[in-house]
């Protein structure tokens, strides 16, 4: 291993968000440590229980798995840490005491930084 796996998560589209649970989940699966990263969209999807939001028809003929199942049972199984920054949860408008119970945790973006040096960063 290389260090911890950090997703940066900004863009909402389903496709992206389908692209950024399914190397998370491979990671984890391999045994990297994977912290996931909600920014913007995707951050108030997740927070609104609507993540799953936009999927095409052809991702059910592919009998691809519900993206938020996919990632809880991740969190549950694997160890995949699902966190916003502190800064993103205000601009989209969220109560951080409100929604922390919906994630692994609520961090600063020099914590996330220090995090990805340490290991390695995607940004989707």
């Amino acid at each position: 291993m290389s260090g911890r796996l950090v997703l940066l998560l900004q863009h909402g589209a389903w496709a992206d968000r389908y692209q950024a649970t399914t190397l998370a989940v491979t990671a984890a699966a391999m045994g990297e440590p994977v912290t996931v990263a909600l920014f913007f969209e995707p951050l108030r999807l997740w927070v609104e229980g609507r993540f799953d939001e936009g999927a095409p028809a052809e991702a059910a003929a592919a009998r691809v798995a519900p993206l938020r199942e996919t990632l809880e049972e991740a969190r549950r199984e694997l160890g995949l840490e699902l966190v916003a920054c502190d800064t993103a949860v205000r601009l989209v408008g969220l109560d951080p005491a409100a929604i922390g119970s919906r994630l692994d945790g609520i961090v600063t973006l020099p914590a996330l930084w220090k995090a990805a040096r340490a290991g390695r960063q995607l940004l989707i």
